[in-house]
This record gives C-alpha cells, structure tokens and sequence, in this order.
C-alpha cells in the first residue's frame, strides 16, 4: 500500500543533511514553521557551521515566540563562525572588501519576499548594502563581531578596506566598542564609517552635538529609563526632564516608527502607558511643519564620502511620514510628484544655497563617509532635523511605483560603489608596495 508524501518528516535515509535542511528552509518559505522548526533543529544540529541553516532555525524560532532561544542560537553560531565564507574565484592576492557587522541586540526573524514567500533575515543595527554595491564590484568577505567578545585578530584575512555597516549604537553598542578597541590596536585600518562617528549619532548624541550649531534646529532630544511605568510614572519623568506636550515617545533602539507615538496631552499618555512599561525611551520635542498649510514633508539626502545625493520627497498628511505611505496620497498626484521631481533635479536650489552651505557643515561635522539625513525647510525657511544616522535604507523599492526616481537612486547607488572601489584601490596598492618592498 503506497504512502502519502510528508514534507514534514523525519530525515531519510539517503537524505544528505545539505537535502535535510533545504526542506525545512522550503517549508519554511509557505509559512509553515510549525512543520519547519523540528526539520531545521535536528539540521542546525548536523550542520553546525552552515550560516542559512543558522538562520533559518533562529528566524523560525523568533516566528514562534522563542526569541531568547532564536538569539542565543544564532549568537552560538557567530561565536563558532564570525568569518563568512570566502568569495568564490578570489585569488590570495586579488584584493578584498571587510564588511564588518554586528551581533549584540540584532534579531534573528522572517521577512517577507515581494513574491509572497518567507525568508530568515537579521534584523535592526546595520544599512544594507544590497543596492549600494554589487556583488561583483569588488571581492568581499563578511565578518561578524559576537558583540562584547570582540575581534580575535588571528581570524581575519588580509583585507584592504574595512566597511563597517553597524548603523545604530542603541542596538549593536556592544560591538561598535569592539571595533574601536580592535581599530585602537591597528590604527593603519582603512575603515569607512569608523565606529566613534557612528557612536555619537544616537538620537539623543546627535541633539548634544548639533544643538550647538547655528541656523538649524535639531529638536531637544533626551533619554530615559522607566520600570513598570504607567501614565502616571511617565508623566513625572517628561516633567522632570522639561519635555511638555506635544512630545514624541519612541522606545531606544527602534527604527521603524512602530513603537512611536506622538503626545499631545494626558489622554494620549494614558493610552501609551496603558499597560505598564520597562525600559529605555526617548522623548522628542514635536513642533508641527506644515508645507502651503497642509503637508507634512520630509526630505532625504544620503551623504556620501562628503556629497549628497537626494533620495526622497515625501508629501503626506500623516505627521509620522514614513515610505510605507507613499501609494496613499503622492502616487495619484502629480502636483505632489512635481515637488519630488524638482528636489531630486536640483535639491540645492530646492532648500536654498545658505540651507545647502548649512548640511555640508553637518556633514563636516559628523564625520562619516556615509549617512542619511531625514530633514524639512520650516515655515521660516530654516533646516529642521527629523533624523541623522547611517541606518537608513537606499533601495529601488518606491521606484518602481515612482520612476521619475529611479536615475537619483542608481546616482546614490554608484556614487556609494565608487567610494568603496577607490578606497580599495588605494589601499590594495598601498599593501602590494609594502609587500614588494
């Protein structure tokens, strides 16, 4: 009697562990992790040292509400193997790109593909490079510092360039200090965003630093910590900390806006604090900017290597503009798209010469070949920061439902891969001298 097919069953015998583990990643990829996450356990623990495997375990497991297993799974694995694969077809001589990342507050989770399948993925703490430089520009090897363990110098192969991608020190503070005290040791590194820049744009590092400069304003930014706050509790510490309403609340170490709200009098506190709350937050000091009276606006330049290239004109009628918003409002409006368009062609003139001078003394400032800055020109006419970090995404995404934007984006896009193949060409040369001599 012939048995019914089980995609969910144990390991055959001829199934290799590579085969083993490829069905759970595929159950994983319909959604089923209940099914997957026994598959990829019992593969995790034949394939120690294969990174998707890892991943896939560690994703399904924060799926199904075990996140502290899913990181001390995936933090097991990083400690084992902090040096990814080599590139394929390189030569020992041939040059290489470092990329640095970390794992200290990272999470290990399952996205979603534009195809409607599931794929494991990290989560929170980096910039993705994935439409910055292409796989081919330049060989390159990933290596992942374990947090606080830091670098073990014995593990790294010969680089020329170091691209550290660690973007928020509220999520991977514990191995940006990791890469200072390596770059301490070997000051000769070529780095691109070394990890002290990087540090000083947390939100509140960020109002500290810039508050000083003239004809621009970053709002007041603080810190703080509660313990199982309620209204009340949070209320004493705004009061404490001089930030009146309208405040914005966001938790330390978030990005997305999801833990985001704006405060705008007892009754908002009330529904923020509901349920009590633990931990760090940051209060924002909220002024309302409003473009022709109607339109919240923000704008975005990426910084690169002491340029900037713009990105983003975004028009809404929800003060917390994110890009997840654009098809709402800007895409059936042209009159909206018109002010994008003529943003990208010439941002400059857009915000004003004395308002450009002002964001390259920003830039100068901040001391970063890389960064995003989300900012508006307020109704006085002056730069008002929204946000400043190297986290924020570059991608085609809006592109494709915009293409006017699609030339600024492959701008910022190559003027990124260029930054990155001059450095190594400069030090790759600079390396064989030194070996010939």
């Amino acid at each position: 009697m012939s048995e019914p097919f089980n995609l969910s069953g144990p390991r055959g015998d001829t199934e290799s562990p590579e085969d083993f583990s490829l069905r759970g990643q595929y159950l994983l990829s319909k959604g089923e992790f209940e099914e997957a996450v026994s598959i990829l356990q019992d593969a995790a623990e034949l394939l120690p040292n294969d990174r998707r495997t890892q991943l896939a375990f560690a994703g399904t497991l924060t799926k199904l509400k075990h996140s502290k297993a899913a990181r001390d799974s995936y933090r097991a694995f990083v400690e084992r193997n902090p040096l990814g694969i080599a590139p394929k077809g390189r030569h020992e001589k041939d040059p290489l790109l470092l990329v640095v990342r970390g794992f200290d507050k990272t999470r290990p989770t399952i996205g979603l593909r534009t195809s409607g399948e599931y794929k494991p993925k990290l989560r929170g703490g980096h910039y993705t490079i994935q439409y910055l430089l292409p796989r081919n520009a330049v060989p390159r090897q990933t290596f992942t510092i374990p947090g606080q363990l830091g670098i073990n110098d014995a593990l790294l192969p010969d680089f020329d360039v170091m691209l550290n991608t660690i973007a928020e020190p509220d999520i991977e503070g514990a191995s940006l200090t990791s890469l200072q005290s390596y770059l301490d040791q070997n000051p000769e590194t070529s780095v691109i965003n070394k990890p002290e820049p990087v540090w000083q744009t947390a939100r509140d590092r960020n109002y500290e630093r810039l508050n000083g400069l003239a004809d621009f304003t970053f709002p007041k930014t603080v810190r703080f910590r509660v313990k199982n706050a309620g209204p009340g509790e949070f209320a004493q510490q705004l009061n404490k900390l001089d930030m009146g309403a309208p405040v914005i609340l966001r938790r330390v170490g978030t990005q997305t806006g999801r833990t985001t709200q704006l405060i705008t009098g007892g009754h908002d506190l009330m529904n923020y604090a509901r349920k009590p709350l633990s931990g760090e937050f940051y209060a924002i000091s909220y002024r309302e900017i409003l473009w022709q009276g109607e339109y919240f606006r923000k704008l975005r330049l990426f910084c690169i290597d002491g340029e900037y290239y713009p990105v983003v004109c975004h028009l809404d009628k929800i003060w917390n503009v994110h890009g997840g918003n654009r098809k709402e409002i800007m895409r059936n409006d042209e009159s909206l798209q018109a002010q994008e368009k003529a943003f990208l062609a010439n941002w400059k003139d857009y915000v004003g010469q004395g308002n450009a001078d002002i964001l390259y003394k920003i830039a100068e400032a901040t001391n970063l070949e890389f960064f995003g800055i989300d900012f508006t020109v307020d109704n006085e006419g002056k730069i008002f920061i929204y946000e400043l970090n190297p986290s924020m995404r570059h991608s085609f995404d809006h592109a494709k439902n915009f293409p006017y934007k699609m030339p600024y984006d492959q701008a910022t896009s190559d003027a990124f891969e260029k930054m990155v193949l001059d450095r190594v060409k400069t030090a790759y040369k600079s390396r064989r001298d030194l070996n010939a001599g």
